[in-house]
């Protein structure tokens, strides 16, 4: 493989010679067309990928529907399934700089970040799905009929509950945070005894591709993890339509959902969504300040906002609001911009050019029409790519605007006045999204009685991001999407009923 790449910047052992394979059955293949792999922080060739060839994707799903079926790794003793999860734990730890440059270099996400975070929490993922492998259980209940039901009584039962694995999931990864989604999604559908066949977002294929080579040196066995590369109109809708896929489940955006889920309905797979989100960030006038301005920006450009529970709509205080506003714009403003694998980057560039003209064209049409004014000095500058779009603050945003209602999934922040509690709760609400949302007050009362009303999945008080593990982010709202969080979305229930005293 030929690079274009400054060698001076890439450690040899970071990249393979060789182009990002299919990995089906345990065994890796390079088949297809080949595309490139162009780091957004200078623009220049890494690396490549193979697409999956149509043999590939009907060996992948033979591959990942025959291992289930003989249960090889679902009817495997639950102790064993959960040392392999450790063994993936460790083997994420061991080599966290790696998989985190291999992200920085494929989507611009900032290394320091994704080692301090992503690979963190990856590595904490597949341990907790081990912790829930030795912990799988249901519930028993017993139970009798009516006593008049039958002469001298209706009998007695024992109804036994649990969960058993879903069967063969298509599995469909985002760019923004491919290797902290994929253990999320991997580890838990892993658990339950499911096998796999995932395709990574076309942008983002490095990383998904070590974890897959991680999982089968950790003991994985064949054709339980099968990894396909190649775009989602073609290799995402094959993988989807086919009869032998008991789950499909997505990450990514509104519009993506609403395809799958129309493809889904010819076979009626079952279908769990992560879509799009419009977090709205309330700062009451009773919230300390100096807490939440630094978490509203962060809330806004950690990963360069490209992140579907970002905290991208600011409502705060009409007496609070210059304060606020100021100062999240004034914090954004210092925000070290730069090459994704400099240890001082905060933000990087964008995943791609393409996506910075988009995320571009939303803040310059809204400053244009007058649906927002700019706030503070932040403005693109002389970047080594087009890929970078500086962090921005659009402060009196006009209400159902454009830039006010559409995810953006980038470095925008748009910011509003309320002044009152229930006009604070009626224009968070007022999007097509229900991810998330995040308040700052010292009224615990307060915030009770808002969270309440809020409608969506997940609420965080004088806080917004939360370890994932650590705390639940429930289920989306609206066009947020439609799924069970962790082992249970990958699991289908199951009871048993059995007599044990009969009546008669």
């Amino acid at each position: 493989m030929s690079t274009t790449a400054d060698s001076a910047r890439i450690d040899p052992g970071w990249l393979d010679a060789d182009p990002a394979p299919q990995i089906i059955d345990g065994e890796e293949r390079r088949d297809g067309q080949l595309h490139d792999i162009v780091d957004p922080s200078t623009g220049e060739v890494i690396g490549a990928w193979t697409e999956a060839t149509e043999r590939d994707l009907d060996d992948a799903l033979a591959a990942a529907r025959r291992s289930f079926d003989e249960g090889v790794w679902s009817r495997m003793a639950v102790a064993r399934r959960a040392e392999v999860l450790d063994a993936i734990s460790l083997r994420i730890r061991e080599e966290t700089r790696t998989l985190a440059a291999l992200e920085a270099l494929e989507t611009g996400k900032p290394m320091m970040g994704a080692i301090t975070y992503d690979m963190y929490e990856a590595a904490n993922l597949f341990a907790y799905a081990a912790g829930l492998c030795r912990d799988l259980h249901g519930s028993t209940r017993r139970t009798t009929f009516p006593p008049d039901l039958l002469p001298g009584g209706g009998p007695e039962l024992l109804n036994l509950s649990f969960g058993e694995p879903a069967g063969v999931v298509a599995e469909m990864l985002p760019w923004n945070a491919p290797m902290f989604t994929g253990s999320e999604r991997i580890a838990a559908a892993l658990a339950a005894g499911c096998s796999i066949v995932a395709k990574p977002a076309e942008e983002a294929n490095l990383s998904p591709v070590r974890l897959a080579r991680i999982a089968l040196e950790c003991g994985l066995p064949p054709g339980v993890l099968n990894l396909v590369l190649g775009p989602g109109e073609t290799v995402g809708e094959r993988l989807i339509s086919d009869p032998r896929v008991d789950l499909i489940s997505l990450t990514g955006g509104v519009e993506t959902g609403r395809h799958v889920l129309a493809l889904a309905a010819k076979n009626l797979t079952p279908v769990s969504l992560e879509l799009g989100g419009k977090a709205p960030v309330i700062v009451f006038d009773d919230a300390d300040l100096a807490n939440a301005i630094p978490w509203a920006m962060m809330a806004a450009f950690v990963n360069m906002g490209q992140v579907c529970i970002s905290g991208s709509r600011l409502l705060v205080h009409e007496s609070v609001y210059d304060d606020v506003v100021n100062g999240v714009a004034g914090a954004a403003a210092s925000l070290p911009i730069g090459d994704a694998l400099d240890a001082e980057t905060f933000i990087g560039p964008l995943v791609s050019e393409r996506h910075a003209d988009r995320v571009r064209g939303f803040r310059d049409r809204a400053l244009a029409s007058g649906d927002a004014e700019r706030v503070g000095e932040a403005s693109d500058r002389d970047f080594p790519t087009a890929a970078f779009v500086a962090p921005s603050v659009l402060g009196r945003t006009r209400p159902g605007s454009e830039i006010e209602q559409q995810e953006v999934f980038g470095p925008i922040l748009v910011a509003q006045s309320f002044s009152s509690e229930e006009e604070a709760i009626a224009r968070a609400n007022a999007t097509q999204y229900g991810l998330n949302a995040t308040m700052f007050t010292r009224d615990i009362e307060r915030a009770f009685r808002v969270a309440d009303q809020l409608q969506c999945g997940e609420v965080d008080v004088n806080v917004h991001f939360t370890p994932l593990i650590a705390a639940g982010r429930g289920e989306p709202r609206k066009s947020s999407g439609l799924s069970k969080r962790g082992l249970e979305g990958y699991q289908v229930s199951k009871a048993i009923n059995i007599q044990i005293r009969s009546s008669l």
